[in-house]
């Protein structure tokens, strides 16, 4: 039987990403929850919520900017008072939230089957009593990293340089409609730094940046490289995988277990490249 890797099943069980949008990183405290009344009610709320949630911070923005106010922008006095949300992987996006606004999502996410952005509309599952948009999923990837280096500094030097071979192999590839890499503040797993979530498939990928040596460009760039040949192939990469969105942790290592032969799916990723 093969050894497990001692990275598999370290994503903390929870049922939502809520991706609270325009935030610069640079100005992200080592905890967000403190940034404002609304970021605060957000974060006490999703510890509540049926299977968790987790809420981060990030520059997130849709990329077609006619799908959802991501991009609204705050002044300094009231700034993150009024929020866009991003939810992943449903791909919903609460608009300009206020504190009762947050309540509303936090209510609308406590049952148990949601419509997501594949049935935004099914009759018979609760509609969103807030202003909201729909992501489009159905071919556009978003790949997000950490770099919160006031949090811990390798998820700083490594997350960050792991973002930007990301961006520049998506501008290298002519990706920008539909494939986008964000900064995001604290996931958890400072060890296994970078970190990056690819969305909607919710997977969780650990590069071990840790182990490198610090002047080890190709090791980074062949990082960017596999998460990039997994989101553009619609496959998991196995090598770097921690778990994903939704599994408990017994749930990740089974899986992990099942898929020891993914260097075979590995080799068929070209046959399932999307036709963009």
């Amino acid at each position: 039987m093969q050894q497990i890797d001692t990275q598999v099943g370290t994503v903390s069980p929870h049922r939502h990403h809520l991706v609270v949008c325009n935030s610069s990183p640079e100005k992200w405290p080592s905890r967000i929850e403190g940034m404002s009344e609304t970021v605060t009610a957000l974060a006490r709320g999703s510890i509540r919520l049926p299977g968790r949630a987790m809420v981060t911070m990030s520059d997130f923005a849709p990329l077609n900017s006619n799908v959802c106010g991501c991009a609204s922008q705050n002044t300094k006095d009231d700034k993150f008072l009024l929020i866009d949300v991003a939810v992943f992987p449903l791909g919903l996006v609460a608009k300009q939230l206020d504190v009762a606004g947050v309540n509303k999502l936090l209510e609308w996410l406590s049952y148990d089957i949601l419509p997501t952005s594949w049935t935004p509309t099914h009759a018979n599952l609760p509609q969103p009593e807030f202003d909201h948009s729909w992501l489009e999923l159905t071919q556009n990837r978003h790949i997000f990293v950490c770099t919160h280096g006031s949090r811990d500094y390798l998820c700083g030097l490594h997350g960050g340089k792991l973002l930007n071979d990301l961006r520049s192999l998506i501008e290298q590839r002519n990706l920008q409609k539909h494939i986008g890499a964000w900064a995001t503040s604290h996931i958890g797993g400072h060890k296994y730094a970078a970190n990056a979530i690819v969305y909607p498939r919710g997977d969780w990928y650990g590069t071990w940046c840790d182990k490198c040596n610090t002047s080890a460009e190709p090791e980074r760039r062949d990082d960017a490289q596999a998460i990039m040949d997994a989101v553009v192939h619609d496959v998991t990469w196995w090598d770097a995988w921690r778990g994903a969105t939704n599994m408990s942790k017994q749930d990740q290592i089974a899986m992990w277990t099942r898929s020891a032969d993914h260097a075979d799916n590995a080799g068929h990723a070209e046959s399932d490249e999307f036709s963009w």
